[in-house]
């Protein structure tokens, strides 16, 4: 009596999770991904018709964005799954979601990675910066780069992804006829996929950008200027800080997911695990979307040169000071925001 009782309760519970992730991905994802398209699109433009794109770093900032706008759409797929309930039965369109969605999420960090070491070269090494982060270099870089990560999810266009199965939670899983890719794809990718898309990126990141800091600062104490520029230590913080909360939950989440739900897999009893794994997608969807508006806010160069392409956009017309370019140069060199060198004040 008191099991049925328990079983009873669970499974009301878990109904309603079920249907409150329906309203959250019904509601939230579509504000998520309007938002992000347009922030994306600003930041296209802005990386192609304004000067920030005679920088090194303005072509990784021009494929961040094209790579976060591809994930996004990438992550219509759970919108429509668990927000409006649409069965998708078509193993093309489950292998090509999956690979341009793994893809681009991955090309999105290591982007984040060369935006950062990009800054590092330049402070640590003004002179040789010179030589080795010109836009050549950055256009190699983000090719070699490419190939890498396609290399790497290339086993999603192959007869090894999709389940349609009856009991199957997710029909663009691994296919159960390959018990081989199965037991890889459940147990050793998720680890694979936390390294590459998670844990490297975020060590590379966070050792950048703490070394960024300790040279400025060094570099400021030794010219008698004692106090560290705020706008570098809050745009290093931001980029650092947000990525491992948006992208890190969710990383080990899938991970972990096997080992502690029973219902991996299955299209049974929508449990707390799942309710979970749901939510931690959201906060890496909201990291692709809001970019443009983390850097906009950190950044006065940025918003100097967000400025002027509204007004270009507009037709508003506005006096440019013929002094600015200079400066704009500078945004990859200085942290993407109003950092100038000591030895120039």
């Amino acid at each position: 009596m008191n099991q049925t009782l328990v079983t009873t309760l669970m499974s009301t519970v878990h109904s309603e999770l079920e249907e409150l992730i329906q309203y959250i991905y019904m509601i939230v994802y579509p504000i998520i991904f309007i938002t992000g398209l347009i922030g994306n699109l600003l930041s296209s433009l802005l990386f192609s018709i304004t000067e920030l794109n005679q920088t090194s770093c303005g072509i990784y900032f021009l494929l961040l964005a094209i790579a976060d706008s591809l994930a996004l759409i990438g992550g219509l797929h759970h919108c429509l799954t668990i927000g409006y309930r649409v069965i998708i039965h078509s193993v093309t369109y489950c292998r090509a979601r999956n690979f341009i969605s793994y893809t681009s999420m991955d090309l999105a960090s290591w982007m984040v990675v060369a935006i950062s070491l990009d800054r590092y070269i330049k402070v640590k090494f003004p002179v040789k910066s010179r030589d080795y982060c010109t836009q050549k270099l950055a256009i190699i870089v983000s090719c070699v780069l490419t190939f890498v990560l396609v290399l790497k999810n290339l086993h999603f266009t192959t007869k090894f992804i999709g389940n349609f199965a009856a009991d199957a939670s997710e029909h663009c899983g691994p296919n159960p006829k390959y018990p081989t890719y199965m037991s890889f794809f459940q147990n050793v990718w998720p680890w694979i996929d936390l390294a590459i898309f998670a844990l490297l990126p975020f060590i590379l990141i966070t050792s950048c950008n703490i070394f960024i800091i300790y040279n400025l600062y060094k570099r400021r104490v030794q010219l008698g200027h004692r106090n560290l520029d705020r706008s570098v230590v809050k745009f290093l913080l931001i980029s650092s800080i947000s990525f491992i909360i948006c992208n890190f939950p969710v990383s080990i989440t899938i991970v972990l997911y096997p080992y502690i739900s029973s219902n991996y897999g299955k299209k049974q009893s929508y449990d707390e695990i799942a309710f979970a794994f749901d939510i931690l997608r959201l906060p890496s969807y909201i990291s692709l979307a809001f970019n443009f508006y983390l850097y906009y806010y950190s950044s006065s160069l940025f918003r100097r040169q967000a400025m002027l392409l509204f007004h270009r956009l507009f037709r508003i017309r506005s006096r440019v000071d013929q002094n600015q370019t200079p400066a704009v140069q500078r945004i990859c060199q200085e942290q993407n925001n109003s950092i100038e060198l000591s030895d120039e004040r």
